[in-house]
Order: C-alpha cells, then structure tokens, then sequence
C-alpha cells in the first residue's frame, strides 16, 4: 500500500477523540495537561495514546507527532504569517521529501526534520497563550532542572518515596505527613509518613480524594486538608480529615465554595482559609473552620484577590505572605488579627513586604520568625527569606536549590540538636523527591 493511502487510511481510524489528544501531543502537552484540558482521567490519556500508537505503528509520542504533521493529521498554526495551517505547497513537500531518500540519509533527514519543526514551532508555542500551559495549576514538560547547592546548615534526608508537587504537608508528633498532588503519572492519593529521627518513609492510608493545589492544618491532632483540584480539572469544597493513631479518613463540613490554591494557617480550635481559586478567578475571601462545632463562618476578606500565598500563625496574628493576582507575583507582607474581626474593627495590618514577589513557595513560623521557602514562575530565585516579626525586618538566607522550586512543602521538627525546616518535593524542572533539612537554631549543652 502506498504511504499516502496508508496514511489516509491511519486518518480514518483515529475517532474524533484520538485526533484531539495527537493535536495536543504534537504541542507538547503531558499527560496531566492533556486530562485537564479535555477533562479526563491520566489513565483514559494513556489508553488513547496505546490505541494512537498502535494505529500510526509508531513507538514513541515524537515518532507520533512527526508521523501526524508529516501526513497532515495534525494542524500546527504557524503565528508568525499569522495562518491557521501550513500551505498545501508545504504540506506536500515534507512527504515528497521523505519519500525520495534513501538509507543511510534517511536518519540525517529525520534529524534535520526535528530541528526543523523544533526551530519553527518551539518559540510559537512559547508565546502562545494556551489553555494547557499557561495556567498555574499544573505543571509544563520539558523544563530544564534547577542546580543543587551544598551548604553548612543544609542536609540531605531519605528521599520521598513518591516524587510530586502541589500537595499539603503537616506534622503531627514529630512525623512529618505528605498528601495528594500531582506527580509524574499525574493526580494521586498517596499519603507518605517522613519520621526524621529514623529517617524514614512508610505508606498510610491513601486520601478519599485525590486532588492537588492543596494545604493542610493540624487541629487536636487530626489534618485537615479542604478543596482541591481534581484529575477532570473541578475544584472540589469537600473537607477530608486524616487520624494518624487510626490511620483512617472521614468527612467533615465542605467548604463554602469549591477552592484550590489557597493559603492555610491553624488558630486555637480550628483553622483559617484565604484566598486561593474557584475554578473562574482569584478571590479575596476568608474562612474560618470550627473544629468543635464542625461549622464554617466567613471573615474580613483580604485586601487584593490572589492563590498561591502562604500563612503562618505567629502568636494571635496570622501573617500572609507573597502570593499571585493573575497578573504578577506579590512581594506582600500582611496580618491578619481574628479578635479584631470579632470586635468589628479591621483585622488586617501591613508589613514590610519581601525583597522580591514569590507564589508557590511555602512558610512556617518559628520562634518569632517567619521562613519563607522556595516559590515562583516568573523568575529564578538564588535565595530563601525569613522576616523578623518583632523587628519588621527582612533577610535572605541560602537555597539549597536555586532556580525554580515551587509547590513544596515545609514543616518545623524540635530535637536534641536543634530546630530544623524539611523542606520537601515541589518542582523543579521536574517533580522532586527531595529531602533538604536546615538547621535553623542550634542547642547546646552546658556542663
């Protein structure tokens, strides 16, 4: 059969389905950007791709792309002659010119033919305003890596087990719990147990729901960990509370709304919500959960809607800090007093903003400080921050990843030695594992 019959009749096969998810491979998208897209599962990409792969008789997602644009079963637009579609001129000599050669030039025209289509589509698609990979609630492929440092107070723990970002961390007991977010196969509902002492990882129950953009706060014991972004791309309002003695999930009161990406800090018998997505925009809303009464009250809302924030309670003030507005990364340094709303009086103060805007990074307080881990899209970071609460005061201290590192998670451990930050996963070209402990105060023992 002649290849331009073959492929026409490879054309017919695909259902309408197949073409969407080859158009969407052909621009790079991952697994996870393909399902939120089409709102899907990871697993239905990955049967879809087995069923592409098999009718085009290729092996891999680039022999797919160059088969599809080569034989016209995809349209890459090319912006810079601002037309939808190659002209039929074009379409028709890429073919030709496969067709005519001969081994051994074939292998040199295949790699003339990717830097080709590298050369021409790479910055388009860099430019382009995509749906799939310009939001902030999942990650890009093909990211390069960030550079590892090696510092004094800086060391290096048993890797997670399940690499991932996106996800909520808390430690309860001197055990650190790391929940949901995405990984590398996409959505999951894994919860892992990090003992620090031991240096070592186990498996507990896995989370009811498995969602991602999502914070947790201790309460009596418990985590709670509200909303979520979910593997159709809905934000959920459900509340889902894990017992470490029981090893065991239960539902509580959903949210208000359905909310993702939002910033999360425990108070007295419960816990405080702010900001963060609804699926449609960025919000200024507060909420308090009751633990006792299992019930939700809204509060003073912030100042200036945005996600991707992160607070910490310090004394009976919860400070908020960075986060992003959809359209810049915030340098914002604010507080937020709960006695105050309750009297009628405004609750929030602003501070002394950071040195430079952050979203996506992660903050705990520690003895009248706030550290401020990792963070951002929009620029490469070479430093961490911590501000003094007494003082209004602003310093950097090292990173041991310096680059991107964004959507990690952060937790405060007491010991004998001292008080550590674990810093945790996140992404950074690609989703971490990692383990990075800095020693934030030293104990020392006199005789």
């Amino acid at each position: 059969m002649a290849p331009e019959e073959r492929a026409r009749k490879v054309g017919e096969q695909l259902s309408a389905r197949e073409r969407e998810i080859l158009e969407l491979v052909a621009t790079g998208a991952t697994n996870q950007q393909i399902a939120l897209a089409l709102h899907i599962s990871v697993n239905t990409v990955k049967a879809h791709l087995r069923n592409i792969f098999a009718k085009l008789e290729v092996d891999s997602r680039t022999e797919a792309t160059l088969y599809a644009i080569q034989h016209g079963l995809v349209r890459v637009p090319l912006a810079s002659s601002g037309q939808e579609e190659s002209s039929p001129r074009e379409s028709e000599a890429l073919p030709s010119l496969m067709n005519s050669l001969r081994w051994p030039h074939q292998l040199l025209a295949l790699g003339t033919l990717l830097l080709f289509f590298l050369l021409v589509f790479w910055p388009i698609r860099q430019a382009e305003s995509s749906p799939i990979s310009s939001n902030r609630f999942i990650d890009p492929s093909g990211a390069s890596a960030s550079t590892e440092k090696e510092f004094s107070r800086w060391h290096t723990r048993a890797q997670m087990p399940t690499p991932r970002g996106r996800f909520a961390q808390a430690e309860v007991e001197g055990i650190i719990y790391v929940i949901g977010g995405l990984t590398d196969e996409g959505w999951t509902s894994q919860v892992e147990a990090y003992d620090p002492l031991q240096d070592l990882w186990q498996r507990r129950a896995p989370k009811p729901t498995a969602v991602a953009n999502i914070g947790a706060a201790v309460v009596g014991g418990q985590i709670f960990v509200p909303g979520g972004l979910d593997s159709s791309g809905t934000v959920r309002n459900v509340l889902e509370v894990y017992d470490p003695r029981t090893d065991r999930w239960r539902e509580a009161a959903p949210l208000p709304i359905p909310l993702c990406a939002y910033a999360i800090a425990p108070f007295e018998k419960g816990f405080f919500v702010f900001g963060g997505w609804d699926g449609h925009r960025y919000l200024d809303k507060v909420y308090f959960y009751d633990a006792e009464r299992d019930s939700w009250k809204e509060g003073i809302p912030m100042r200036r809607p945005r996600g991707f924030a992160a607070a910490a309670t310090v004394g009976k003030r919860i400070y908020l800090v960075g986060g992003y507005d959809g359209h810049q990364e915030l340098a914002l340094c604010e507080s937020y007093d709960p006695t105050f709303a309750t009297e009628g009086r405004d609750p929030w103060s602003v501070h002394r903003p950071m040195r430079t805007g952050r979203a996506g990074h992660s903050m705990v307080a520690l003895q009248g400080n706030l550290y401020v881990i990792g963070g951002g899209w929009d620029h490469p970071f070479m430093y961490n921050e911590r501000y003094d609460v007494a003082n209004d005061l602003w310093a950097t201290f090292e990173s041991p990843i310096i680059g991107e590192w964004r959507t990690l998670g952060l937790s405060v451990i007491q010991s004998r030695e001292g008080a550590f930050l674990y810093a945790i996963g996140g992404w950074s070209g690609r989703y971490l594992g990692v383990v990075k402990a800095y020693q934030a105060f030293f104990r020392v023992y006199i005789p």
